[in-house]
């Protein structure tokens, strides 16, 4: 069975950063005899093994791990969960644009923002100091800039409520 769902990460002046191909997952599909978890309609799942081809614009370099990705049409982020076999080993949540979803492709642009989340749900914002650089250098619409903190906020609270 081949990948049958391609994905391209861009920058905001639209320079592919990088693309990859990916298994798009029906929505009742278990990677695991977990329970699945409720999944929003307009939730995109992709399975992405070890071992796959990242393309990235400075180079290409295989997966370490597994990969659960999930993507919304509506929502300035995405979930990369990495399994190493069964276990999860941790979580990023990249802030985006919404994605553009087609039939075997979908695109979105990265905003340099990204959460890391372990499985204990302590959480670190990694690239706070590069958004603020990127959104000067590129001249972010207000807009984007606002939707990108509003959509690490969500993130953040999330996770402590779930904590707490």
């Amino acid at each position: 069975m081949q990948p049958d769902f391609r994905v391209e990460s861009r920058s905001y002046d639209q320079m592919v950063r990088g693309s990859w191909q990916a298994y798009r997952l029906h929505k009742r599909t278990q990677l695991s005899d977990e329970l699945l978890a409720e999944v929003s309609s307009d939730c995109l799942r992709l399975w992405l093994p070890a071992g796959t081809l990242m393309h990235w614009s400075t180079n290409t370099r295989p997966l370490r791990y597994n990969c659960l990705q999930f993507y919304w049409p509506q929502r300035w982020y995405t979930l990369s969960a990495f399994y190493d076999g069964r276990v999860l080993k941790y979580t990023y949540a990249t802030i985006i644009r919404p994605a553009s979803i087609e039939i075997e492709r979908l695109s979105y642009v990265d905003l340099d923002l990204s959460i890391l989340v372990k499985p204990d749900l302590t959480y670190e914002v990694l690239t706070q100091a590069e958004f603020e650089q990127m959104a000067d250098l590129l001249h972010y619409s207000e807009e984007t800039r606002i939707s990108a903190l509003m959509a690490m906020r969500t993130i953040t609270s999330s996770i402590q409520r779930s904590v707490g």
